[in-house]
């Protein structure tokens, strides 16, 4: 089971990190209950885990305009299982 926190009335959990050749490590994220699907992190957070690029997807975002965003892959810990997800590089804020 998952547990999270409300930090500023957001609900909001921390998921573990798995690179190659380092320690795991934890990132709090908020929840956004209308997203699916992948994680979002700041581009400067993807280059710093150096996690690899797999695709691109064409987003809407929330002023309507449509643009590109890189998809990347990174191993989590999920609930004490060992997954991997993809993570689109976009905003300032880690969401979820």
């Amino acid at each position: 089971m998952i547990y999270g926190r409300l930090i500023d009335g957001k609900p909001t959990v921390s998921v573990v990190f798995r690179l190659p050749a380092q320690p795991d490590f934890s990132m709090s994220f908020v929840l956004d209950t209308r997203f699916n699907d992948y994680l979002t992190l700041p581009p400067q957070a993807v280059n710093a885990m150096s996690l690899p690029l797999y695709s691109t997807i064409s987003a809407i975002l929330a002023d309507g305009n449509e643009t590109l965003l890189p998809v990347h892959v990174a191993t989590i810990i999920w609930d004490n299982v060992e997954k991997v997800v993809p993570v689109l590089a976009s905003g300032y804020k880690p969401l979820f």
